[in-house]
């Protein structure tokens, strides 16, 4: 009989081709491959939120971008029909995800869109052939690869993830000339998930080569290595977890070499770990950082001073995926902020007309190669 091993070599193995395709695309090609750049961010804004109303929350606006600098090119989304009906899912090699809205309790049915807000090239994806009695419980979709072959056309390799009799488990899309072809990958045996799946986030994120998905209340993350598909759990520092369940921390990349970290903001200060071994290790993390937070939060206006109150009003969105070396820090009713780390400044994030950033923030980036931009 096939060990997992084999079984899961020969169903990665349908993806090797695919691969191999996208990336000697790129060494093949008469002209030289350009790095991607940080154009902006994506996000639903949201107009104020009655900081007295915690559970009343104010209707998100469509989908919207915020470029990065004023010549920064001005992105839309305006040429995707019926946007209204899908959420930002996932932002990945220049390209966007956006699941369609649930209208009832069954996920598993809504398909999803992925395009090119640069070229304006977009594809409607539909779900995996199986439903939540044959195949489990999505807990996250996500954007896992992109074809450097502009003249071929949008392809791409997108990942559900899916929880079937407690174990996590991958369907791998690869989508091209117009067809979406499924492969199901087998359960992981490393990875027990026993509790209530609507603890975890949708959206995942991407970092120093694997995919992390938060979970609400946890002390672990959800990791896919994008290289072996093998998931396994990531703990956070202990210094971060403490004895207090509804501590958040953050996963992400370091500004400079893109080194996989994770931060947190508790107790009005912040504080920013590595991965690392030796003195001083916490659950493979070493201290980066560790800054008061108290003056800078006194800034915003209206902001309760009283730590629990203040705690209960703000919280770490997430690690700039931009690697700006910024935070991003949101609150109820008092607006959306970029703490930088640096500098020590933080900045209001609102559109011109007085919305909010949404969250997530997605950070957006021009495909890799700038052929696969183009027309």
């Amino acid at each position: 009989m096939a060990t997992m091993s084999v079984i899961r070599r020969a169903a990665l193995a349908c993806r090797v081709p695919r691969r191999l395709l996208s990336h000697s695309a790129s060494t093949s090609s008469p002209h030289v491959r350009t790095p991607s750049s940080l154009l902006g961010y994506f996000s639903h804004p949201f107009p104020p939120q009655d900081p007295k109303n915690h559970y009343k929350h104010p209707p998100a606006a469509a989908p919207a971008f915020h470029p990065l600098t004023a010549s920064s090119p001005r992105l839309s989304l305006d040429f995707l029909p019926e946007i209204s009906d899908f959420c930002l899912n996932d932002s990945h090699l220049g390209l966007l995800l956006l699941r369609e809205k649930a209208d009832d309790l069954d996920s598993h049915n809504r398909s999803f869109l992925v395009c090119d807000p640069v070229s304006r090239r977009q594809a409607l994806v539909p779900p995996p052939p199986f439903d939540r009695f044959s195949g489990g419980e999505v807990v996250g979709v996500a954007l896992l690869s992109r074809a450097a072959d502009a003249a071929a056309g949008l392809q791409f390799e997108v990942v559900y993830v899916v929880v079937d009799g407690d174990h996590p488990r991958a369907w791998v899309g690869s989508f091209r000339d117009g067809w979406c072809r499924w492969n199901a990958l087998p359960r992981s045996r490393e990875v027990t998930i026993d509790f209530d799946l609507m603890r975890f986030e949708r959206s995942c994120v991407h970092a120093a080569g694997g995919m992390y998905w938060h979970i609400l209340g946890s002390h672990f993350v959800l990791a896919l290595d994008t290289a072996t598909m093998e998931f396994s759990c990531l703990p956070p520092p202990a210094m971060m977890w403490g004895v207090d369940e509804n501590r958040k921390y953050r996963i992400g990349e370091m500004p400079g070499d893109g080194q996989l970290c994770v931060a947190s903001l508790e107790e009005d200060a912040m504080m920013l770990c590595v991965r690392g071994k030796g003195k001083g290790s916490d659950n493979g993390w070493v201290l980066e950082r560790y800054t008061p937070m108290r003056e800078v939060f006194d800034t915003v206006p209206g902001l309760p001073k009283h730590p629990l109150a203040r705690r209960a009003k703000l919280w770490l969105s997430d690690i700039d995926a931009g690697r700006t070396g910024r935070l991003f820090v949101h609150t109820i009713g008092y607006g959306s902020f970029a703490y930088h780390m640096d500098t020590g400044k933080l900045d209001c994030l609102a559109t011109e007309d007085g919305l909010a950033y949404g969250r997530p923030i997605f950070a957006y980036f021009s495909a890799p190669d700038d052929s696969a931009s183009s027309s």
